[in-house]
């Protein structure tokens, strides 16, 4: 999407420029007309200027109409619109007297024409082209006049030059606000999709601890219950006995695993004991799922911000632990470094490449790649390093929560 949006917001932008300058041609006549009524010098062709003025201004208004019927969304046409000004400012310039006439003053403003299309490169380039009309248009002047009288002419190319870096700041800084805008857009986007498909991946994954755990658990109690039915009166322990003993550990076992999703939609803990106690309760349930050990270091002095953006983290790493890490250790570390909250999650396994996650991220994917959103969005950072030996995942955020908000609300 950013591609997209910024394409089109720079052709929207050279498009209303386009139509600021084909409006601000007209009264630009005004001070090109006055100059041609009082030469300030003996060399004045008023035959050329008054002709090049009339063409110009039948441009002008052909221009003008033109970027309204069929509107200028390509930087090429924009571009040849100015060149034919300098063209022509430069023709009226020549016959006004060259550097001595007040024509020379539009070359100060035009690179200003460039600086909504946040091009700096192309305002850069018309500052120079500005720079050099300016010298052709002088060049007369240049061969003819000593070298002291020319002073002037020099001053006045810095100026143009200053006027085209300032221009040329403006349009960089310009194009940075409108990346940074489209980088937001994209968050928020990316953000919507996530709220959208959270009840969604909810139901999914509630469904498949569903099915996998307590249904299978619940069949196999009611295969021990009917084996205990169809059972021979006095066939002995391994009989009926047997079947309701086995029937009654699956039945625990499902009301454990119920327990469980229980916790996993709505975890009371976080809120009763806080971060901590949240943290090492899921632990031992990921380390039960993925068969591997669980070490802890939690060293909070109380309760801190982003608590439910801290625990939903921790729960996305270990989720991912269980499901591609194969590891045999896990370590968990919750610190107060300043005025952050630093959460790492390390394990033992295999690894992954982190370009995925951006590259998922980019794809509009959820899951590991939107908790990165999330904790940017908040404030803080989100950072993995891995490799053959394993994975470290590091959260960053705030210790203070934001005004209003509860240290255990969802961020």
């Amino acid at each position: 999407m950013t591609t997209r949006w910024r394409e089109q917001q720079i052709g929207e932008m050279i498009a209303q420029s386009s139509r600021y300058v084909a409006w601000s041609r007209l009264p630009f006549f005004v001070p090109l007309f006055m100059a041609g009524q009082h030469p300030s010098v003996d060399y004045f062709h008023r035959e050329w200027f008054e002709a090049l003025l009339g063409v110009y201004l039948v441009w002008s208004l052909a221009r003008l109409v033109r970027v309204y019927r069929r509107p200028v969304t390509g930087v090429g046409s924009a571009v040849a619109a100015v060149a034919v000004d300098l063209l022509i400012i430069t023709g009226l310039a020549v016959a006004a007297g060259g550097q001595d006439s007040p024509v020379r003053y539009a070359y100060f403003i035009w690179p200003l024409a460039t600086v909504l299309w946040q091009m700096p490169r192309i305002t850069a380039a018309l500052g120079v082209v500005c720079m050099a009309a300016y010298a052709a248009m002088s060049l007369p002047h240049l061969l003819t006049d000593r070298e002291e009288e020319s002073w002037p002419i020099v001053v006045d190319e810095v100026y143009v030059l200053w006027i085209t870096g300032v221009c040329t700041l403006i349009a960089m800084l310009l194009g940075r606000r409108t990346r940074a805008v489209s980088d937001l857009l994209d968050t928020r986007e990316l953000l919507l999709d996530d709220a959208l498909a959270a009840e969604t991946r909810e139901r999914a994954d509630l469904a498949d601890a569903l099915h996998d755990g307590a249904v299978q658990t619940l069949l196999a109690a009611l295969h021990d219950l009917e084996e205990a039915e169809e059972a021979e009166p006095g066939s002995g322990p391994e009989g009926g006995p047997a079947a309701l003993r086995r029937a009654q550990t699956e039945v625990r076992r499902t009301v454990t695993e119920m327990r469980e999703i229980i916790f996993d939609l709505h975890p009371q803990i976080l809120a009763a004991a806080g971060l901590a106690a949240a943290l090492e309760a899921a632990g031992e349930r990921f380390a039960r799922r993925g068969g591997f050990e669980v070490h802890y270091d939690l060293r909070l002095p109380g309760r801190v911000g982003h608590e439910a953006l801290l625990y939903s983290a921790a729960r996305e790493l270990l989720s991912n632990v269980v499901k591609h890490a194969h590891a045999s250790r896990v370590w968990i570390r919750l610190t107060v470094e300043a005025d952050e909250t630093v959460l790492t999650v390390r394990d033992d396994g295999t690894g992954f490449d982190p370009g995925v996650v951006q590259r998922r991220l980019k794809e509009g994917h959820i899951g590991l790649a939107s908790h990165y959103v999330r904790v940017e969005s908040a404030g803080g950072r989100f950072s993995v390093d891995s490799g053959p030996d394993g994975t470290t995942a590091e959260v960053r955020l705030p210790s203070a929560a934001a005004p209003g908000v509860s240290p255990t609300s969802a961020s």
